[in-house]
């Protein structure tokens, strides 16, 4: 069991707001009397062990620097020095025993466990490992279900992965165990997961803190602590969890969305109640929150209605969770998918277009192409069925010829153009298309080089697609 009142390592900014810990040059051990600091460009690290707990505070020691001349005051005794060499921002936990010192990365160039967190073995003169985080869940963020008739493609290069930015709190609960929580945030402070993690300085490994270690974090007054300690017990699912999740000590919305998701995990689904109702509040971070915790969870059709009323956030990365959660409802969200298509907000209209292209049904399809016959949504439609682009069903080729009609007569380029692109790609060729296609001529060059390669024909202007298409007709 964790002592009822374990000092605060390094990382806390300020006591007083329990913010994430951001100092990156200066740490204290559990009980204050080691400490370590950085200096100078190469980010030296200098560890030295007090006589005595300071008098100070922490958040006092922290705003006095100390530089390349400091060795150590009164009594104190220099226990390792040590140059990190990498030029990056760490955050450092000096342990109890004034032999190790653990260090986390607190940038890194994508989301998940990081690969360059270390223990450093301070008798060894900077010796150190790398952390192992592979006993704990793997990490990836949602995404999009792949839409169902996909038809060969060049893959697109993926666009680089967001820099996630870690925040720490940490306490050496046992002699070399130290209990971590971290919270991940993305651009602009946007907190994007809580997590609370056990490591064995001995065995440098990572593993999910013990049962008897996470209820009392539950009440922490950190609440970084309690909310990942929230998402541990919800990864380990047992239904007596639950009871104890309702109490803990959290109040901001990425808090109360992590107690939401877990208590879905144990079997309580008044979690999900709770994060619809999220979806709703007025703070963006709280609304991202909500819908990142739903589109991890299971699928359910009771959070389609939720999800399609949120679906427009003004916020994008929230609208694309949102959507992911709906998308992975599948036919269940139907009804909701319908009337969010048929809304008056042209925003909405497009939420609709982007979920019903991943989910694949016939109505689905048959919806979205509707929607690209409708100018304030076209353009989107026409992505939606072409990233990636896939087979029309033969029931909805009638629907597909009307949509490209639609993009020729509202002069739509881009819409035009992929449609144009996609018939040739699906090989749609009955009339209604071909004579689609043609009209779609005079708005873009590809809708010629599609027809041409339907018919096998060799046409180098839209003039001579409209000549082939009434000596068709006359046949």
């Amino acid at each position: 069991m964790l002592p009822r009142r374990a000092a605060l390592l390094a990382f806390l900014a300020s006591v007083a707001t329990g913010a994430p810990g951001r100092n990156l040059d200066y740490a204290e051990s559990t009980d204050r009397l080691v400490y370590a600091f950085l200096f100078g460009h190469k980010d030296t690290c200098r560890v030295i062990r007090r006589p005595m707990a300071p008098r100070l505070d922490f958040a006092t020691l922290e705003r006095q620097p100390l530089g390349a001349g400091w060795k150590g005051g009164e009594g104190e005794v220099l226990l390792a020095e040590f140059v990190f060499g990498s030029g990056r921002p760490l955050h450092l936990v000096p342990m109890n025993d004034g032999k190790r010192l653990v260090s986390f990365l607190n940038r890194a160039p994508e989301g998940g466990w990081p690969v360059q967190d270390r223990v450093y073995d301070l008798a060894e003169k900077g010796y150190s490992e790398t952390i192992d985080y592979t006993a704990l869940p793997p990490e990836a963020p949602p995404r999009w279900p792949d839409p169902e008739r996909v038809l060969p493609h060049k893959q697109p290069d993926p666009p680089p992965p967001p820099a996630f930015t870690y925040a720490f709190l940490a306490r050496e609960a046992a002699p070399g165990r130290l209990l971590v929580a971290r919270q991940s945030e993305g651009e602009g402070g946007m907190v994007l997961e809580i997590r609370a993690f056990a490591i064995d300085a001995a065995t440098r490994k990572a593993t999910l803190p013990r049962r008897e270690e996470l209820l009392p974090l539950l009440q922490d007054p950190e609440e970084i602590f309690a909310a990942g300690a929230a998402w541990a017990l919800g990864v380990e699912g047992a239904r007596e969890n639950a009871a104890r999740l309702k109490e803990a000590k959290v109040a901001s919305g990425p808090g109360r969305s992590a107690v939401a998701q877990a208590l879905v995990r144990c079997g309580d689904d008044a979690g999900r109640r709770t994060l619809r109702a999220l979806l709703d509040e007025p703070d963006a971070a709280t609304r991202r929150a909500a819908a990142l915790a739903l589109a991890e969870l299971p699928p359910a059709s009771a959070d389609a209605d939720a999800l399609a009323e949120a679906a427009d956030d003004a916020d994008p990365a929230t609208a694309e969770l949102v959507g992911i959660a709906l998308a992975r409802i599948g036919p269940g969200a139907r009804n909701a998918l319908q009337r969010l298509s048929r809304a008056s907000k042209p925003g909405k209209r497009i939420a609709a277009a982007r979920v019903l292209g991943r989910v694949g049904g016939a109505a689905e399809e048959e919806r979205l192409l509707a929607l690209a016959c409708d100018p304030e949504v076209q353009t989107e439609a026409a992505r939606t069925l072409t990233r990636p682009p896939r087979e029309i069903l033969k029931e909805n080729r009638g629907a597909f010829a009307k949509a490209l009609l639609a993009c020729a007569k509202s002069r739509n380029e881009e819409a035009a153009r992929r449609l144009s692109m996609l018939a040739y790609q699906a090989h749609v060729d009955d009339d209604a298309t071909l004579a689609a296609l043609v009209e779609c001529t005079t708005v873009t060059p590809k809708a010629i080089w599609a027809l041409n390669r339907l018919q096998g024909t060799n046409f180098a202007t839209a003039d001579d697609c409209k000549r082939w298409l009434l000596e068709r007709k006359r046949r």
